[in-house]
């Protein structure tokens, strides 16, 4: 772990958990450990590390539960201010989900602990 770079420790410790998750969810099963949220957290706080934009449906599909219940558990990160949703392009018909600057500071907070 790199001490002297907060953001390229805390970005390792979240490559770390992702490759955690996918290695239970490929020996197990995700139906018989999902964790929807923390999935979707996880892949939202790297997105936010590398720059990128996260749109709803990759969201859900990284969420590793139905899309209905990935639209729930959405609604709820939402509603506690840790998610942000907008409309893109002109028929606003994509949609963007990005981390709120709190939950940011929570997840940095988590991962320099994790570190």
């Amino acid at each position: 772990m790199n001490a002297d770079d907060p953001e390229k420790g805390r970005k390792e410790v979240c490559l770390r958990l992702l490759a955690e998750r996918k290695l239970v969810g490929a020996a197990l099963g995700f139906d018989l450990c999902p964790v929807p949220t923390w999935d979707m957290l996880l892949d939202l706080y790297l997105a936010h590390l590398e720059g990128r934009k996260t749109y709803l449906w990759s969201l859900c599909m990284a969420s590793h539960v139905p899309t209905t219940s990935a639209h729930r558990k959405i609604a709820e990160l939402t509603k506690k201010g840790l998610l942000t949703r907008s409309a893109d392009g002109q028929d606003g018909r994509r949609v963007s989900v990005g981390l709120t600057q709190a939950c940011i500071s929570l997840l940095n907070d988590l991962f320099d602990r994790l570190r």
